[in-house]
């Protein structure tokens, strides 16, 4: 997936997520994140997927395995996603990193901003969780 491809589906899947409340946080697999999220035009489901093979950012109605026991990354997400508002879907000028951003509450009760990114870079694809 290419810098411009990104920015394409970004706007597309921004338009149905933006402003809606994650509800569960999934890891189907070892390269695979799963958000079901309450959105302006009902539920859906995100997934972000860090297969070195094929990276992307989807919409998607198929429903997934999980695991019996959460890996430590979902348990992670779970703790600082679950709850929150998605505020922005985004991507830096002409990179291919999908940014989503997240308004949640801390332990302390304050609000506070989260990232998840997405680099589809080919085969040193990542997901990371930033403050």
């Amino acid at each position: 997936m290419d810098a411009l491809c990104l920015s394409a589906l970004l706007r597309e899947t921004g338009a149905a997520v933006v402003g809606g409340r994650i509800d569960k946080v999934y890891q189907p697999s070892r390269d695979e994140i799963l958000l079901h999220i309450r959105g302006k035009e009902g539920p859906c489901r995100l997934l972000f997927s860090a297969d070195p093979t094929g990276a992307r950012l989807q919409l998607t109605g198929l429903p997934r395995e999980n695991p019996a026991e959460p890996p430590m990354f979902c348990m992670l997400l779970r703790k600082h996603l679950t709850g929150g508002r998605i505020t922005a879907l985004t991507q830096p000028p002409m990179e291919r990193i999908a940014e989503l951003t997240v308004e949640t509450t801390n332990e302390m009760g304050d609000k506070v901003s989260r990232r998840l990114l997405l680099e589809a870079t080919g085969r040193k694809t990542n997901l990371l969780l930033l403050d």
